[in-house]
This record gives C-alpha cells, sequence and structure tokens, in this order.
C-alpha cells in the first residue's frame, strides 16, 4: 500500500498540472469577455478596408481614426448569416469571434487591424464591425460591408445624349441674329429740280474761228481801199472846182 500510495501521488499531481494546462482553462483570454455598458451608432463612418471587395483567403487591412479618450477597440466580422468568421492578427483579447486591441496613450490616433478571411466559397457578404470604448467600457459602433466579387452594380452613364432635368426654369436665350442683314427700306429723295439744258448748241455758243479771221481779213483789206477812193473823190473834186 506505502509504494501504490507513493506512485499515485506523483499521478495525482501529473493529472492535476494537465488540468490547469489543458486548451479549456489556458484560453482565458479567449473567454474573458468584458460585456459593453452601452452601445450606439456612429453617425458618420470612418472605416476604411484595402480590398474593398470580398475574397475567400485573403488578407484585409482595416483602418478606422480613434478620437480622444477610447482605450481599446473591438473588432468582428460577420458574414451574412450573422455569425462570426474569419481571424484576427495579434489580438489584446479575444472572445467569441471578436478580437480586442489595447490602445497605448489617451490621444487620438489612426488604428490599422489585419483580418484574414476565411478559406470559403459560400460567403456572399462580409460586414466589418468595429467598437471603440471609453474607460467606462461605453462603446460606438461603425461598419463597413464588403460585397462579393461581382454583386457590385456599376451605372453606365450612355455617351451619346445625356439629359438633365433642372430644378428652375432656364432663363431664354436671346434671339439669334439671322444670316442675311434686313435692308433698310429708307429712300433718299432725289432732288425734282433738274438743271437746265443748255438750248445753244457748242456751235452756236462758240463760233467758228474760219468765219473771225475772214471777217478780219476783210476790214484789213477794205479800209486801205476805201481812204483811197476817199482821196482819189476828193482829187477829182478838187480838179473839177479849180
Amino acid at each position: 500500500m506505502a509504494i501504490l500510495r507513493s506512485l499515485l501521488l506523483p499521478l495525482g499531481l501529473l493529472l492535476c498540472l494537465w488540468l490547469l494546462c489543458s486548451p479549456a482553462s489556458c484560453t482565458n483570454s479567449t473567454t474573458n469577455c468584458k460585456p459593453f455598458l452601452s452601445v450606439t451608432t456612429k453617425k458618420s463612418s470612418l472605416i476604411h478596408i484595402s480590398p474593398d471587395i470580398y475574397k475567400s483567403n485573403t488578407l484585409y487591412t482595416v483602418s478606422t481614426q480613434v478620437s480622444h479618450g477610447i482605450i481599446s477597440v473591438v473588432l468582428e466580422a460577420r458574414d451574412q448569416n450573422k455569425s462570426v468568421i474569419g481571424s484576427w492578427e495579434n489580438p489584446s483579447d479575444h472572445c467569441e469571434g471578436r478580437a480586442e486591441y489595447y490602445l497605448k496613450g489617451n490621444f487620438s490616433t489612426l488604428f490599422k487591424a489585419k483580418w484574414m478571411s476565411p478559406n470559403s466559397t459560400d460567403i456572399t457578404t462580409v460586414k466589418i464591425n468595429i467598437y471603440t470604448v471609453n474607460s467606462l467600457r461605453n462603446a460606438e459602433l461603425d461598419s463597413i460591408t464588403l460585397p462579393e466579387v461581382g454583386t457590385v452594380t456599376v451605372k453606365h452613364v450612355s455617351t451619346k445624349q445625356v439629359i438633365t432635368t433642372p430644378t428652375h426654369k432656364p432663363t431664354p436665350a436671346p434671339p439669334k441674329p439671322t444670316t442675311n442683314p434686313q435692308k433698310t427700306t429708307t429712300n433718299h429723295s432725289i432732288p425734282t429740280t433738274s438743271l437746265p439744258k443748255p438750248t445753244t448748241s457748242l456751235y452756236t455758243s462758240h463760233p467758228k474761228l474760219t468765219t473771225t479771221h475772214k471777217s478780219s481779213a476783210n476790214r484789213a483789206f477794205l479800209c486801205p481801199v476805201r481812204e483811197a477812193i476817199q482821196i482819189l473823190f476828193i482829187f477829182l473834186i478838187g480838179t473839177l472846182l479849180f
């Protein structure tokens, strides 16, 4: 019996040590879920994720701006069935699929985390939830949804014709001037008083030079003849008288 007791004592100690270090008891960080005192939804989304389309077995980078007074950030990813999926890299605490990261310092900063999507083809959409928690465990929730490849609808705008409907009536444009300028109808009155036409012809108003020269020649010729006749007449009278 003494030998049996001496053998059972070490076995009991090993059993206790195994129970203490079993996976169920050594994962206190995964079972220590700290509840939120209150959860409110943020009005504006400040999340950026890359890539922005869901793919299986892909590493994503999630970043968000953390304001002053936030001490930790809790992240979770859920599929279309609201089941927690994927795994977060190097969290400070982990509980029920949530990953909590404790922040160093109490100031505004840009928070980043890595998330690995599961290797599954049954997932169509993934919703990333981000809880920013203050010292009183009051959390603000912000979310972003990743659609599956091929589910994003793109609106194509026709390049032929784009019809816009203005909210107010546009003012009518001024009429364009016609290409043919309108002729003015103002007629200048022609004076009725006409200049009298000269009645005398050029021949009448301007005597020929030949006539003038002929009369001058006759005068020059008749003057000495007349004087000679007068002298001769006086001589004859003188001879008759004396």
